[in-house]
């Protein structure tokens, strides 16, 4: 399924391939076109706990894992960093997830509970394209970005209520480098 290999891109490149699926995945959920060839999945509220995700009318299937809704959520933290995640809802064990994902380079953060790849990071100054690759050891939704940093990374979560596979940005988001990479932000 491209939405799911594109969504692990992290970047947006996922809300055009939305937009291009917007009529097979409209049988699901909710879809809102934006900038003429990208789209998003709808959510009520990304900022409210309680209203950042939405499940699927029936759900989705990826090899041999069962997709059952988006999540979609937005957090300010002051001095800590603005924190955006995005992704999917999936209805499987954590580490039959990881599985299904074996082509993926999942670093273990905290044993069947969190994992994480593709960690990257650009200082404020960087050009806005700029992504270079986190070798730092401390990386992950449980500690802060370097002062001055974006850190972007691709997470495998079990959460109380629901496992995810969402993309993060956090850390220092200015408002050109959120409008590049999460376009369906106005």
């Amino acid at each position: 399924m491209p939405l799911i290999d594109s969504l692990m891109l992290c970047n947006s490149d996922f809300f055009k391939e939305v937009y291009s699926n917007k009529n097979e995945l409209e049988k699901y959920t909710n879809i809102k076109v934006f900038n003429k060839n990208q789209a998003n999945i709808v959510i009520e509220n990304r900022s409210d706990i309680t209203k950042n995700y939405v499940y699927f009318k029936t759900p989705m299937t990826y090899k041999n894992l069962t997709i059952i809704g988006y999540y979609d959520s937005a957090m300010d933290l002051g001095k800590m960093g603005k924190y955006y995640f995005w992704g999917f809802i999936i209805d499987n064990d954590i580490n039959q997830i990881k599985d299904a994902l074996n082509f993926v380079d999942w670093k273990n953060m905290e044993d069947n509970l969190l994992y994480i790849a593709n960690p990257k990071i650009r200082n404020i100054n960087d050009d806005l394209q700029t992504w270079h690759k986190n070798t730092g050891t401390v990386v992950g939704v449980k500690t802060i970005p370097a002062p001055d940093t974006t850190e972007k990374l691709l997470l495998l979560e079990k959460s109380p209520n629901m496992n995810l596979l969402i993309c993060s940005i956090q850390g220092i988001v200015t408002s050109e480098l959120l409008k590049q990479e999460r376009p369906d932000i106005q």
